[in-house]
């Protein structure tokens, strides 16, 4: 019995092995986007290095944060298309994310019809409220916007990797695409 049971157990991780290793295009496609609604320790990561960059206080980098997770979170999406060719692939993804593009555009409007209520005594702007404000705003975006992307992707070694996505890419990812 013990032999049955090891044979069987080494042969579900032989297929499983298998299986890991003919990841298509898409499947890392799949990998990659998930990694980001599961807020993995990477994208965090990589997230909160852009934010020790910034001059945002450290409620503002929190609060940023918060706005980005919540957007990775969010993220929903669709494979549509894999071209291979060769050793190259794309693959069409359509995504749905909140639409901080129009948030923005809609704080930035009323910053300019309401100025005054971000001056400060001595007539300078308050910049650090004009932030919370528009990072306020972000946190309760609950309108959502589609886009289509094209992931590229090169085999190394046999496998399928990703490839950095364009600014446009990261755009739509982020929500703030302009459309």
């Amino acid at each position: 019995m013990k032999k049955y049971i090891l044979v069987l157990v080494s042969l579900v991780m032989f297929l499983t092995g298998c299986v890991i290793g003919d990841a298509t295009p898409s499947d890392e496609v799949r990998d990659f986007l998930n990694r980001y609604k599961e807020n993995d320790t990477v994208i965090v990561n990589e997230l909160n290095d852009y934010l020790s960059n910034t001059d945002y206080t450290e409620d503002q980098r929190k609060d940023y944060k918060d706005v980005y997770l919540r957007q990775y979170s969010n993220l929903e999406y669709d494979i549509k298309d894999e071209v291979i060719n060769g050793d190259k692939a794309v693959v069409t993804v359509q995504i749905k994310v909140f639409d901080y593009y129009k948030t923005n555009t809609t704080v930035d409007d009323y910053f300019v019809t309401n100025n005054n209520e971000f001056v400060l005594e001595d007539g300078l702007v308050d910049n650090e409220k004009m932030f919370n404000y528009r990072l306020n705003k972000l946190l309760s975006t609950t309108n959502t916007v589609e886009y289509t992307m094209e992931i590229n992707l090169t085999k190394v070694d046999g496998d399928w990797e990703v490839q950095a996505l364009s600014q446009d890419d990261l755009n739509k990812l982020h929500g703030v695409f302009e459309y």
